[in-house]
């Protein structure tokens, strides 16, 4: 074995079948020094195929070997495993930087750290970092550059915040929470009070919990509530640029994709499935296994188990149908003018009739 240009362990094919627990096909045993997409891979990586109908795109690949599932044909080396997407993921995590790379252990000298804060021997925390009186950072956490902690917030085991995270004063994170870079977590909920002297502000009080395994993408804000708690369950992947407004309670295990915006005081169950760009009106509630097409727009709530689309979003089925039926709009449009001009014709008009 060797490292090859980009860092990976070069293995043999066998080697790479015992790693994901796949059975290898083929007497062939290339040496694999490196993982591709099938249309950008090349001599020596290792690619995937989830589904039959890429059989055409594997065999314009230059793989030299290839991730398949139990009845996919291959026309060259493979290992033949139930998930084949799943297993390469778990393979790229052999490409994964040495976080003490990234996050050497220990504090930096450059870093500030309140004396009354209560920070574990087992950390990272990274240059020109802020950790505000009162703090709490559990074992095993790493903070990146220039990540800010205002006062009084607890910061569980293992956590990992990238360089330029802001964590606002009282905040709760759980255990294994990442957060990525330009992630404000605690700003201000969007509260005032409209009366003949202008608009002023309300008091935003309330604090953001997250709870464990929750990764926050980049970008993202996530609002403390008014009062009490603005909630993102265990589990949950958030997507970079999502807007989470004040008193919002997210579900375990939901999935926001880009550009999502969820207004303030919405209930999500466990499992909700937002696309990209959707729009959540405030004080909605959306039920447990939710699906919601990209850039949909939420006004009602949603019972448990349905998918929606559309703005304002419906039944999915019922969503497409309408889509559909407006490509007819011109020609029935087109008909009524018709019967209009001439009242005594028969409602069978055909697309052959002039204007």
């Amino acid at each position: 074995m060797h490292n090859t240009e980009n860092g990976m362990e070069a293995l043999r094919l066998s080697e790479v079948a015992v790693l994901v627990d796949g059975e290898l096909v083929g007497a062939e045993d290339p040496e694999i020094t490196g993982v591709a997409g099938l249309e950008d891979a090349g001599p020596g990586d290792l690619t995937f195929v989830g589904r039959k109908k890429l059989n055409k795109v594997l065999a314009a690949s230059g793989a030299t070997a290839v991730i398949v599932g139990p009845d996919q044909e291959v026309d060259r080396p493979a290992i033949r495993v139930k998930d084949p997407y799943g297993a390469f993921a778990a393979f790229l995590e052999r490409l994964l930087p040495d976080p003490d790379r990234l996050f050497p252990p220990g504090i930096h000298p450059t870093a500030v750290i309140d004396p009354t804060a209560e920070v574990d021997k087992v950390v990272a925390i990274g240059p020109y970092s802020v950790v505000g009186a009162g703090c709490v950072i559990g074992a095993g956490s790493r903070l990146g550059a220039h990540v800010i902690l205002g006062c009084d917030i607890l910061v569980g085991r293992d956590c990992l915040l990238h360089s330029g995270a802001t964590v606002r004063e009282g905040c709760l994170l759980g255990d294994r929470v990442i957060v990525h870079s330009g992630a404000v977590l605690g700003s201000d909920g969007f509260g005032y009070l409209t009366t003949k002297d202008g608009i002023h502000k309300i008091p935003q009080v309330g604090v953001v919990e997250i709870h464990d395994d929750v990764e926050i993408g980049a970008g993202c804000c996530v609002d403390r509530a008014t009062t009490g708690r603005t909630i993102v369950g265990t589990g949950s992947k958030i997507d970079n640029l999502v807007q989470i407004g004040h008193n919002v309670r997210l579900g375990e295990h939901c999935s926001l994709s880009a550009q999502t915006g969820i207004a303030g005081s919405c209930t999500l169950g466990d499992g909700v499935f937002c696309g990209g760009q959707v729009g959540i009106a405030d004080h909605i509630g959306i039920g447990a296994g939710v699906k919601i097409g990209g850039q949909s727009g939420i006004i009602n709530d949603v019972p448990a188990g349905k998918s929606v689309f559309g703005y304002p979003a419906l039944d999915l089925k019922e969503s497409f149908r309408m889509f559909a039926s407006l490509r007819r709009l011109p020609e029935l449009f087109r008909r009524v003018r018709l019967l209009e001009q001439n009242p005594g014709r028969s409602a069978e008009v055909t697309g052959k009739d002039q204007e």
